[in-house]
C-alpha cells in the first residue's frame, strides 16, 4: 500500500476523528474495539502525540463497515474521503487483515487503520488480561494498560525494529508514567507472548544504530547492557577482519 509522504497530524485533529469513529462503531455494535498504536500511549500522556494515522483494533470489522465509517468521517469539517483498502498479510499459518481509510485532513494525508490481530497475527484475545477503560477526549475508550501498551511498542517486527522516533516517543511515555509503570509486568507480558527475543534484538539494534536506550530497559530484559556491549564489540571487529582477508 503506497502512501504519500508522512505528515503528522496534530492531536486536536485526530482526536476529532477518533470521536467520530469510536462512537459510530459502538453504535454499530462493534464490541471488541480497542485504541492501538501511538494513540494508546497518548491516552496516558498529558500532551498527546502527533500522528500520521489513527490505529484501532477489532476482529468485527468488514470492508462494508469501513466504507460506511469513511462516509461518516467525511462529514467532519475539513475532512475529505479518498479510498478504502483491505490488505492481508500472512505469517505462516496465520493472517492479519488490515483495513485502511485514506483521508485528507485540512488537505493533508491521514489514514484510519483497523487491525484484526496483533504482533504476528495473534488473536486479540491475548490482550484481554490487560484491557482497561479510560475516559479521554469525551469518550470512554478501551485500550491496553500501560504495561501492555509499552510491551506492544517494544515488539516491533524486524528488520525495521524500533526507530529513533519511536524510541524517543516511548521514553517520553515512560518518563510521564514512571511512578505507575510496573516493569516486571512488562517483562512478564513479553514472556507470555513469547516475544522477549524480538525485543532484545530491537533494543540491541536501537543502541547500535542510534546509541539510544529505552528507559529502564535492564528491568525488562535482563543483562541487556552486557549484550549491547558484546554486540558493539562484535560489529567493531568486523571491518578489521574484512580488511585482513
Amino acid at each position: 500500500m503506497k502512501r504519500p509522504q508522512e505528515i503528522r497530524t496534530a492531536p486536536r485533529d485526530w482526536a476529532k476523528l477518533l470521536q467520530v469513529a469510536y462512537r459510530f462503531l459502538r453504535e454499530q455494535d462493534v464490541g471488541d474495539l480497542l485504541l492501538y498504536g501511538s494513540q494508546a500511549m497518548s491516552l496516558y500522556m498529558r500532551s498527546p502525540l502527533r500522528s500520521k494515522d489513527l490505529d484501532l483494533l477489532s476482529s468485527q470489522v468488514s470492508l462494508a463497515r469501513m466504507e460506511a465509517l469513511a462516509e461518516k468521517l467525511a462529514e467532519t469539517e475539513h475532512v475529505e474521503y479518498r479510498t478504502t483498502t483491505v490488505q492481508t498479510k500472512r505469517f505462516n499459518d496465520r493472517k492479519m487483515v488490515t483495513y485502511a481509510i485514506e483521508l485528507r485532513v485540512s488537505s493533508r494525508p491521514f489514514f484510519v487503520e483497523f487491525f484484526d490481530s496483533v504482533l504476528d497475527a495473534r488473536p486479540l484475545s491475548i490482550l484481554q488480561p490487560y484491557i482497561e477503560s479510560i475516559e479521554r477526549w469525551g469518550l470512554e475508550i478501551w485500550s491496553t494498560n500501560r504495561e501492555a501498551t509499552l510491551a506492544l511498542r517494544l515488539a516491533f517486527r524486524q528488520p525495521e525494529g524500533i526507530s529513533r522516533l519511536n524510541a524517543t516517543r516511548m521514553n517520553s511515555f515512560i518518563r510521564e508514567n514512571l511512578r505507575s509503570l510496573d516493569f516486571a509486568q512488562v517483562a512478564s507480558i513479553l514472556k507470555d507472548w513469547r516475544v522477549e527475543n524480538w525485543v532484545e534484538r530491537n533494543l540491541i539494534q536501537l543502541y547500535r544504530r542510534n546509541r539510544l536506550r529505552i528507559i529502564n530497559d535492564y528491568l525488562i530484559v535482563p543483562e541487556i547492557e552486557r549484550r549491547m556491549k558484546k554486540d558493539l564489540n562484535d560489529h567493531s571487529e568486523k571491518p578489521q577482519r574484512c580488511s585482513q582477508l
